[in-house]
């Protein structure tokens, strides 16, 4: 089996049908809310099936305490690599979810659906529905929301993190380089609350260059 091959088939885009998204962090005023894509187990097993057969792949949990561990197992020109990974037990469906979220991880190591965690996630118009929050449209993944910071255009690394702009908060409208200057600390606040992997990593880029403690 071409290694590159595998990887390459693995590591490919999921479809937008395949996709679904909940509403992560949400507005002040509670009418707009960040979409965090992410695809249901079925879908992974599909890609396992599809790209390496169904019987050249497997999966087994153990049970830890508060969660689950996860290990997928992939026969790569017959001999077994496994990979481990796993996940805290959900406030819905504890075990299902616990289980469902230690499987999607695992396979996030193999490299399947590994992008959704690196996507610019766009903000939506919500809508209470009973305790929860959903979105009033459908969200949309396009491929350029994957680009992450290192890989924008040739511009030095900090100046694309400090030309960030923010949708939210009460910074909403500045950049991450203005902010920097007038509050310091918020960028350690967004890296430990904010939902976007791309802002996060921009702030946690301009923390370390620039002596943030």
């Amino acid at each position: 089996m071409d290694i590159k091959k595998l990887k390459e088939e693995l590591e490919k885009p999921f479809n937008n049908e395949e996709l679904e998204f909940r509403v992560g962090a949400t507005s002040s005023d509670k009418t707009k809310g960040l979409a965090l894509a992410y695809v249901q187990v079925r879908s992974i097993q599909n890609r396992l099936d599809e790209v390496v057969g169904i019987n050249n792949w497997r999966v087994s949990y153990k049970e830890i305490t508060g969660g689950f561990i996860a290990t997928l197992e992939i026969r790569i020109n017959s001999e077994w690599i496994a990979k481990e990974d796993g996940s805290g037990v959900t406030d819905y469906e504890s075990i299902k979810g616990g289980i469902s979220c230690a499987f999607k991880r695992v396979a996030s190591i193999w490299g399947i659906g590994r992008y959704l965690y690196e996507v610019e996630s766009k903000w939506y118009s919500i809508e209470q529905r009973g305790k929860s929050y959903v979105f009033k449209e459908n969200p949309k993944l396009t491929l350029n929301q994957t680009s992450s910071i290192e890989n924008e255009e040739n511009l030095p690394k900090e100046l694309k993190a400090k030309n960030i702009q923010l949708t939210f908060g009460k910074y909403s409208g500045k950049t991450l380089g203005e902010i920097l200057k007038a509050n310091k600390e918020y960028l350690l606040y967004l890296i430990t609350n904010c939902k976007d992997t791309k802002i996060v990593n921009a702030c946690k880029y301009l923390v370390k260059h620039n002596e943030i403690v």
